[in-house]
């Protein structure tokens, strides 16, 4: 057995071992032990300790695996392996809404329409009472596309971003981004942030100030929650539910088509880049310099995509 492939059967029996500790799953291998898991795992009491069917089966894959070399009944594993099924079942069919979603966005445009809606969003928001909570809504739903669409984060991370930590604005007005990426541990970050996505968050911070107020603003927040405008951090499942307003699908459904952008763009390179761009894995104790070529491939390629969005989207 590969030692990757070791340690995530490792993790995947420490989330298992966790979650009979606190006593919400049986500690017997079964059927039962099985369906207590699965509903732990994903309606677990904390929100934030959710997961998803797949990653939810991929635990319990490894509480099997584990009873297969312990000696344990070979009926109480194929009950188990009901649960897996039904698991895995059900993130395949998630997967096939996902790209459903992905094909009707695809057919309104794809990131052009989501350029499209920000620009709308903006210009209601405008329309609007500087102060009034439709005002902010709409802005506040225009700023989370812009951010997401120049570098999208997974949504756990997107609300724990703080002015003057994770989000950075530089005497020269240009954001920046870098964070602590919660599902892998390692740290990613999107360099200078395209101009046009600066400039909304300049407007997100001002909430209707003058222009000239903008670093004082920023200075007034630095500290605070990037979304919530003060020192309370919003519910983790916020930017999906911004975003499936704004333009019809949840947040994560964006890092999918900035892959699917980059696929089409260079497919030759893509899988590496791709992994760069989304953080899917931290590099930089294993293949530092491969790590920074993917970084500058990523962003040129993201920058080219750039200029086909803006060319494409209706000013």
């Amino acid at each position: 057995m590969a030692v990757s492939t070791r340690k995530r059967y490792f993790a995947s029996i420490d989330r298992c071992a966790a979650v009979v500790a606190e006593g919400l799953a049986s500690e017997r291998h079964g059927f039962v032990a099985a369906c207590e898991l699965a509903e732990a795992f994903m309606f677990h009491p904390d929100e934030t300790r959710r997961v998803k069917p797949v990653t939810a089966a991929n635990y319990i894959a490894g509480l099997i695996a584990l009873g297969a070399k312990g000696g344990v009944a070979e009926e109480s594993l194929t009950a188990m392996r009901v649960i897996w099924r039904d698991l895995r079942d059900q993130a395949a069919l998630d997967e096939k809404d996902k790209y459903e979603r992905l094909s009707e966005l695809m057919e309104r445009g794809g990131y052009a329409h989501v350029a499209d809606r920000i620009g709308e969003l903006r210009a209601r928001a405008q329309d609007l009472p500087a102060h009034s909570a439709a005002g902010r809504r709409c802005m506040q739903q225009a700023v989370v596309c812009a951010v997401i669409l120049n570098k999208p984060p997974r949504k756990g991370d997107l609300v724990s971003w703080r002015f003057g930590e994770e989000l950075v604005r530089e005497m020269d007005g240009t954001w920046r981004a870098e964070w602590d990426q919660e599902k892998t541990g390692g740290t990613t970050e999107t360099g200078a942030i395209w101009p046009e996505i600066c400039d909304i968050l300049d407007e997100w911070v001002l909430g209707g100030r003058p222009e000239r107020l903008v670093h004082v603003r920023y200075n007034e927040l630095v500290g605070q929650n990037w979304l919530s405008l003060n020192y309370t951090q919003p519910y983790r499942n916020l930017p999906t539910e911004l975003t499936t307003a704004a333009i019809g699908v949840p947040s994560h459904d964006l890092r999918t088509l900035a892959a699917d952008y980059m696929r089409r763009h260079d497919p030759a390179h893509a899988a590496d880049v791709i992994a760069t761009h989304l953080g899917h894995a931290d590099r930089r104790s294993t293949a530092p310099y491969r790590a920074e070529c993917g970084g500058a491939a990523s962003q040129k390629i993201w920058s080219q995509v750039r200029e086909i969005v803006s060319a494409q989207s209706v000013r």
